[in-house]
């Protein structure tokens, strides 16, 4: 990992007590870590690497982020709509320093990419997520892989 400039890590007290949108949460912050190691250590697999990396943190946005929205409104949450407009608004963040490292290939770009996830993930967790604690549980989360949710292959939780 870069160490002038660390990222936050998964700790315990992260946890929202749904081992699936833990395990999520802890992929973000392994994903967060490995971009942050490609741009400290430059290679010919740099680009690729890079661009891998990129492809899947689009896919658990879009997978993570419609399983917690499918699961609130199964529970009838009461901050769906302020949730939805979190996520939105982090997704696109992420899209515009996506945009901008493919239009100009500045590697610094994505260790900016990796700070965002870990530092906003950390944020969001503590505080928007924990309202959901106790109202989603393992029993009404869906626990498909996210390439399910991503590909638009989860009718059977649409109502």
């Amino acid at each position: 990992m870069n160490q002038t400039n660390p990222l936050p890590e998964w700790t315990d007290d992260l946890s929202v007590n749904v081992e699936i949108i833990d395990e999520d949460h802890q992929a973000f912050f392994r994903l967060a870590a490995l971009m942050n190691d490609v741009t400290s250590t430059p290679d010919n697999d740099q680009p690729y690497l890079i661009e891998t990396s990129i492809n899947i943190l689009e896919e658990y946005i879009e997978g993570h982020f419609l399983r917690e929205q499918k699961a609130m409104a199964k529970a009838d949450y009461a901050y769906l709509v302020e949730h939805i407009a979190a996520h939105d608004a982090f997704a696109d963040r992420v899209t515009r320093i996506i945009q901008d490292y493919r239009q100009t290939g500045s590697i610094e770009k994505i260790g900016t990419l990796a700070h965002l996830v870990t530092d906003w993930l950390n944020n969001h967790i503590r505080v928007v997520d924990a309202q959901y604690k106790g109202i989603l549980t393992n029993a009404n989360v869906d626990d498909r892989p996210l390439v399910y949710m991503a590909a638009g292959l989860d009718t059977e939780l649409v109502s």
